[in-house]
């Protein structure tokens, strides 16, 4: 490798020489480049802490936007250890007095007792397990009767060769998930199989029946040894079920369940021992989300007007503008958000209109405090108005209309409502073919009638099979036809779901789905060869459900089972209605208020958008900030041309010097020579 030294020549420091040359001629670009870079970063990060302050006070504003936080009700028990309640904004202020007397408990079945668990057979053939209200008298072991539960389901468990013995039966049972715990104990004379319903209460007992392989379904060998039924008890009943007893204000109540939600309005109250004495439930409003939200939303204000100021000030002591200071973004956004924090909400009729009223007023700094007093006086009496001072709220004059949803487009005002057609469900009625129940008739349900299938919303159901036996009751037949269609595994998987009645005026069944809308369709796809002369039901199609139609605003509005949506282009666009009752025509008004809190955020919706206007300065300033740095490394590459230039000619001027040096020295010694015989040298 060639080593190039330099000044040589010349005896100078070239190398220093050409660096201080070349940072004397770049010193100004690098100087305007540094002051550019300095500026465009105090804007991007003046701009970036511009945006971190807007999207807090967004977030700060969830709890305002929330309108189930304006209804929110608490409730207190006297005695938790006995009894817990809870509340949701269908409660009414009130105070109750509770006894408990008894506890509601399970279904309890043993087996007979086995010699193990695991090797002795029991027998193969089909478990049926139904759940409805058992009559039976275990101290005469009389079973007097059973009635299906129609909200239940049944479950239907295979025992083979690969199952039959205890711990294959108690684990079918309970991998068939069907609402029955399996287990077996060792009661110190055997093993036992031990069944017990999940749900409490007399509707939730157990019915079991078995299809025996050895053709004797009830007798005591073989699988029919676990049937619990009206023509075999071979399972021995340990504990009844039972309803929860309790009295609220002294008026007598029974229920399933020990949670019990469908007692008193809006509350739901679990039941946990019986009470020697009266317990007290109060419910009151619980307005402490309210408070909470309207304490985040100042803090959220304050903070931003805190950035913002800091961002947009002036230091007159040291002559030192801050980065936003004038900025068009920074006034822009400050000053819609203002308008909408010292405004008045459009549309309300009430006492409540503004801030001001619920105790929310502006210091001279331009922050927020509160009044708490007049802010909880104002939850206490006005709840509603509140509200509307900040959320987006819909208040239809129909009490059988329910407001849904808005969208940012919705343009508070009073829209008019008008229903052309209500929603309805699919459904499907069977020919009148059915017996006089009322008049003493009967219907036996056997191999030739007992299958069919059907599709639910177009859903297949796969086939549908009725238990056999005589049916002295319409109601009862029903019962066991909802109970088995609501059963099959590929509607359940889909949440699908039917409800079955029976007409006793035309002696039919009428098979609805539990779904509205037009997607909402009944059809019967196989029968039996006797179900269409016994029941009534024939390969063909029900009645679709269809749709909710009609006007908001006088605009045909958009139907989609029995919401109701103002269509785009419209001043209600999004407004969204539930739609309930029997009412065709006008159904009044709805009066749609945007809140502040609503304002603001669909406001910061905007402005943080990425298409938004704050996001495209952020770009602009990080591009600019990237177009420098990207000159920067164009001057680096133009400098080190220059400096290796310079370096160049510097170092020919060293080597011009050192032969001019040379020279001058070969001269000089020729010269003398030249002298020496005349000086006498």
């Amino acid at each position: 490798m060639m080593i190039t030294a330099t000044g040589l020549g010349s005896g100078l420091d070239i190398s220093g020489l050409v660096t201080q040359l070349v940072a004397a001629e770049r010193a100004g670009s690098d100087l305007q480049l540094s002051r550019q870079t300095a500026k465009l970063k105090s804007k991007f990060s003046a701009l970036g802490a511009l945006k971190g302050s807007l999207s807090s006070f967004q977030s700060s504003l969830s709890g305002l936007n929330n309108v189930s936080n304006y209804t929110k009700k608490t409730a207190s028990s006297s005695a938790t250890n006995e009894l817990t309640v809870t509340a949701d904004s269908n409660a009414v202020d009130n105070s109750y007095s509770i006894e408990i007397s008894q506890l509601a408990a399970q279904h309890s079945l043993a087996s007979t007792t086995f010699a193990d668990s695991d090797s002795t057979e029991i027998g193969t053939g089909t478990i049926t397990i139904r759940f409805g209200n058992t009559d039976y008298d275990s101290g005469s072991d009389t079973y007097n009767s059973f009635t299906l539960n129609p909200e239940s389901s049944v479950g239907v468990i295979e025992i083979d060769s690969s199952n039959n013995t205890l711990a294959g039966v108690m684990n079918a049972i309970n991998q068939a998930n069907i609402g029955v715990k399996a287990s077996i104990i060792n009661d110190g004379s055997g093993f036992r199989l031990l069944l017990a319903s999940e749900a409490t209460g007399l509707e939730n007992s157990l019915e079991i029946s078995v299809t025996d392989d050895d053709a004797n379904n009830n007798d005591s060998s073989g699988l029919s040894v676990l049937s619990f039924n009206a023509a075999a008890t071979h399972l021995q009943q340990t504990k009844a079920a039972q309803n929860s007893l309790f009295t609220v204000n002294g008026l007598a109540v029974s229920a399933t369940s020990n949670t019990v939600d469908s007692v008193i309005s809006g509350l739901t109250i679990v039941l946990k021992e019986a009470s020697n004495t009266a317990i007290d439930v109060s419910v009151q409003a619980d307005t402490s989300a309210v408070t909470d939200g309207v304490n985040s939303f100042i803090t959220g204000y304050n903070q931003f007007i805190n950035t913002t100021n800091t961002l947009s000030r002036y230091d007159a002591e040291n002559d030192t503008p801050s980065a936003l200071l004038g900025d068009f973004t920074l006034r822009s956004i400050s000053g819609q958000i203002s308008n909408i924090i010292r405004g008045a909400v459009d549309g309300l009729d009430g006492s409540v209109s503004s801030l001001s009223e619920l105790g929310i007023t502006t210091k001279s700094d331009g922050t927020l405090s509160l009044d708490s007093t007049k802010l909880n006086n104002a939850l206490a009496n006005n709840a509603e108005e509140v509200a509307q001072i900040f959320a987006a709220i819909g208040k239809p004059e129909d009490e059988n209309i329910s407001f849904n949803s808005a969208a940012a487009d919705t343009i508070a005002g009073n829209y008019a409502v008008e229903i052309t057609t209500l929603a309805t469900k699919g459904a499907y009625t069977a020919a009148a073919v059915l017996p006089d129940f009322g008049g003493g008739g009967t219907l036996l349900i056997d191999s030739n009638n007992d299958n069919f299938s059907i599709e639910i919303d177009g859903v297949n159901s796969g086939v549908i099979t009725l238990t056999p036996g005589t049916y002295t009751s319409g109601e009862a037949l029903a019962d066991e036809i909802q109970v088995r269609i609501n059963s099959a595994s590929t509607l359940k998987d889909v949440s699908l779901s039917v409800a079955v009645t029976y007409d006793s005026i035309s002696d039919s069944f009428i098979i609805t789905s539990n779904t509205i809308g037009s997607f909402s369709k009944v059809n019967i796809l196989s029968v039996d060869i006797n179900t269409s002369t016994e029941l009534g039901f024939s390969i063909s199609s029900g009645v679709d459900g269809v749709d909710v139609a009609g006007r908001i605003g006088g605009v045909a509005a958009i139907g989609i089972g029995d919401v109701l949506t103002a269509d785009a282009g419209t001043d209600a666009e999004g407004l969204s209605l539930l739609i309930s009752g029997t009412t065709i025509g006008s159904r009044g008004n709805v009066n749609f208020t945007r809140g502040l809190a609503n304002q603001i955020d669909i406001l910061m919706q905007q402005v943080l958008d990425e298409e938004g206007s704050l996001e495209t300065r952020i770009d602009s300033f990080k591009s600019r900030l990237d177009d420098v740095t990207e000159r920067k490394e164009q001057l680096e590459i133009r400098w080190a041309i220059v400096e290796e230039r310079y370096r160049t000619q510097f170092n020919a001027l060293d080597r011009l010097l050192a032969q001019l040096s040379s020279t001058s020295t070969y001269l000089e010694e020729q010269f003398d020579n030249f002298l020496d015989p005349y000086t006498g040298r």
